[in-house]
């Protein structure tokens, strides 16, 4: 019985392959011809795609099949036919041609062709071809460049969104984004005033940033200065709901251990602490909380900037009263209850800059070490250094 389920699933598999590779061949062809614009294209040249319309759709589900199937899991991706399908995908262009038609589809045919890009890409696990698919996207940059324009067209946006994050799940092809300059485009774009091109820009933008974040770190770290100087225009945005989400995402970077060189630099900028202290006065709760966990780090990270130090001293009292009323925000046992326990009690023995904290006692180092723990704050020296 075994033998008989194993060869009948051998025939299936074999099926999808060549039904996938026949579709893939197929619309390659059709392809070929297209040079398309990211614009939507006149209504009557939407008319002469249409016959394309339903090859792409044939291909998407000939290789959705073949990943529902999991082929790659049962035999030699060396040998089967789908490896052979991709070089085909590869060496034809098909990706860029994609991308390039998108104008001239109707909106099922482009959600259809967004869906068969990410497939494609999703094939190279399986057949062991991601290092190719990267290479490929490196050497032909009209493929990023393209989809980070058509994030500028309302009516492609979403797709073009779709396809770059599907590009975010390769820890190659995020590296070449990075490397290309999509950070600095996708954080203009996330100021844009079309409300779906800066919403779809800021999903990019966080999927770039946190699906891959050892990349990702990597580049922040060689380019701290210029990327920062940038993403903190959003911030100055008069917009309530970028300005919190761009709060969020860089909690969540901070607060990683991935980011933790990062967050290291970032905490010492006297700059970006009163970015964060301006914050925490904003009118709406849901700002102040972002902000304070960023503060946070500012207060219990022990070896402090001499500026960060006297900042914090020269404005202790007052930054006490206000975390203060911060307790009626802050539910007892939560997490943020005891952030903002712990914080107090750091901010109250910062001391001027050139002075030592009065001797560590065994609370105060246990409060430290909690801090780091909730915050990944990371172990550095209690000792702050000399001014």
């Amino acid at each position: 019985d075994l033998v008989c389920t194993q060869g009948t699933l051998r025939c299936k598999m074999d099926e999808v392959c060549w039904d996938h590779l026949t579709a893939i061949s197929e619309l390659n062809k059709d392809l070929a011809g297209v040079a398309g614009v990211l614009v939507p294209a006149a209504p009557g040249v939407l008319g002469c795609s249409k016959g394309m319309d339903c090859k792409i759709r044939h291909c998407r589900k000939a290789v959705d099949g073949y990943l529902l199937a999991q082929i790659g899991t049962t035999t030699d991706p060396r040998n089967c036919e789908e490896r052979q399908a991709l070089v085909e995908v590869l060496s034809s262009g098909m990706l860029l041609a994609l991308v390039d038609c998108l104008g001239t589809l109707d909106f099922e045919a482009q959600k259809d062709a967004a869906r068969l890009f990410s497939a494609l890409l999703r094939l190279g696990t399986p057949t062991n071809m991601d290092a190719q698919i990267a290479a490929y996207v490196d050497d032909i940059p009209e493929v990023l460049e393209m989809l980070l324009e058509g994030l500028t067209v309302p009516d492609l946006a979403l797709h073009c969104s779709q396809m770059l994050i599907s590009c975010t799940k390769s820890a190659e092809i995020a590296t070449v984004l990075l490397r290309g300059g999509a950070a600095p485009i996708l954080i203009e774009l996330v100021q844009n005033p079309n409300f779906d091109i800066a919403s779809e820009a800021y999903s990019v933008l966080r999927e770039l940033l946190l699906a891959q974040k050892p990349p990702a770190a990597k580049f922040l770290e060689a380019n701290f200065d210029d990327f920062f100087s940038s993403f903190h225009t959003l911030l100055e945005v008069q917009n309530y709901f970028a300005q919190r989400q761009v709060l969020q995402l860089l909690v969540r970077m901070l607060l990683d251990q991935s980011f933790k060189d990062v967050m290291r630099r970032y905490v010492a900028n006297e700059r970006f602490l009163q970015i964060h202290m301006n914050f925490l006065q904003h009118d709406s709760n849901s700002m102040q909380i972002a902000a304070f966990h960023i503060f946070k780090i500012f207060v219990v990270i022990p070896q402090k900037s001499c500026r960060v130090r006297q900042i914090l001293f020269r404005n202790k009292e007052k930054l006490l009263c206000l975390l203060d009323s911060f307790k009626s925000k802050a539910e007892r046992g939560t997490g943020f209850a005891r952030d903002l326990q712990v914080t107090l009690h750091e901010l109250s023995r910062v001391e001027a800059p050139g002075r030592n904290p009065s001797a560590s006692r065994p609370e105060h180092a246990r409060l430290v070490q909690q801090a780091k723990q909730q915050g990944n704050v990371g172990h550095t020296s209690s000792k702050p250094p000399s001014c």
